[in-house]
């Protein structure tokens, strides 16, 4: 068949239900709207089993345009301001590693799975790093990737929730700051596209958030300043929430459920954990405590990147936490998951 009426159908549905969903949620006042609001309408499609997987496209195109929103925050006086702030980033991404190391066990407790995948389960790093990681360490990877995805979805919504009730209001325009021209928007984002595109040929962890986020510096740092038209970065928070509703079907709920009810109640702990955190942080860096909470959550550096954006609650310094916790993480998964089973913290 020339046309797949089916699938453009399923495409078609799927689209309208997210863009449908986020001016539902814009209109009832809720946090983070095109984010959530795509969330919740995509997983309404998913339960129905006519969902659109998203594609990888569209997610790279959101990934771009969000690296690149940030980017544009990184001017000399914030490098500065972030440079002074590395010591408690390594402390943060320290922390992190900390949580993983106690959630794992209390995930294999509550879930009797067995230690690569409680330890990947709950590793707070790039999800696809750690699905691929987990995979080689001899975990379900599945399961992995699910756990992923009820983490993400958890703090992205809790934390939208946190920062809207601690009286933070979302600013879309960021005020004070003027719309790029086109000519210079579109040869940021090819460049930057290009970039993402060789730091995946690297293998580099995020690599197209990260390769945005580069040249938008970049250019910040050489009077390039404004920031992208508002419908583009609208469009990039719909798709993100695409991809996190996606997710939701009837095979998700019958897929280990008791594991993934355990990564739940792990993931309510790991968030109490980081606003206690996020309070000393404050205190001694002399940061927002929203801004450290967002820095310290457990969720994605995209989604955490998207909501300090929008809240105005200091993007850079949020990403840079991230990027920092990312990056320990990677590195000292697999060696610290060696330790904790040849010590018995977590059973093989």
């Amino acid at each position: 068949m020339l046309f797949d009426w089916n699938r453009w159908g399923r495409l078609a549905l799927t689209v309208g239900f997210a863009v449908l969903g986020g001016w539902c949620a814009l209109y009832v006042h809720v946090p983070l709207p095109w984010v959530l609001g795509p969330m919740v309408a995509v997983a309404c499609v998913g339960m129905a089993n006519q969902v659109h997987k998203q594609p990888v496209l569209a997610r790279k195109s959101a990934q771009i345009y969000i690296g690149a929103s940030i980017g544009l925050y990184f001017t000399p006086a914030v490098l500065q301001l972030i440079g002074g702030l590395a010591p408690w980033m390594v402390l943060g991404a320290f922390v992190g590693i900390f949580m993983s190391v106690m959630s794992a066990r209390v995930l294999q407790k509550l879930a009797n799975v067995d230690g690569p995948t409680a330890i990947y389960s709950v590793a707070l790093g790039a999800s696809s790093e750690m699905s691929v990681q987990a995979q080689r360490a001899g975990a379900d990877g599945a399961v992995v990737a699910s756990a992923h995805a009820v983490r993400i979805m958890m703090v992205t919504s809790t934390a939208s929730y946190i920062a809207w009730a601690s009286g933070a209001t979302p600013i879309m325009p960021t005020p004070g700051i003027g719309v790029l021209s086109w000519p210079v928007t579109l040869g940021l984002l090819l460049t930057a596209s290009f970039t993402g595109w060789c730091l995946q040929k690297l293998k580099t962890p995020n690599p197209w958030v990260l390769g945005a986020l580069l040249i938008a510096a970049i250019c910040a740092n050489h009077d390039i300043t404004g920031r992208l038209p508002d419908l583009g970065l609208i469009v990039a928070q719909i798709v993100i929430g695409w991809g996190l509703g996606q997710h939701i079907n009837r095979a998700f709920f019958t897929r280990a459920p008791r594991t993934l009810a355990s990564v739940a109640v792990v993931t309510l702990g790991i968030l109490a954990v980081c606003m206690v955190a996020a309070w000393f942080i404050s205190k001694g860096a002399d940061v927002a405590v929203m801004t450290a909470f967002l820095s310290m959550a457990p969720g994605g550096m995209t989604e955490m990147g998207i909501l300090s954006k929008a809240f105005g609650l200091g993007a850079p310094i949020v990403t840079a936490f991230h990027l920092t916790r990312i990056l320990t993480t990677i590195f000292l998964t697999k060696p610290v998951s060696e330790k904790m089973m040849s010590t018995g913290w977590v059973k093989p």
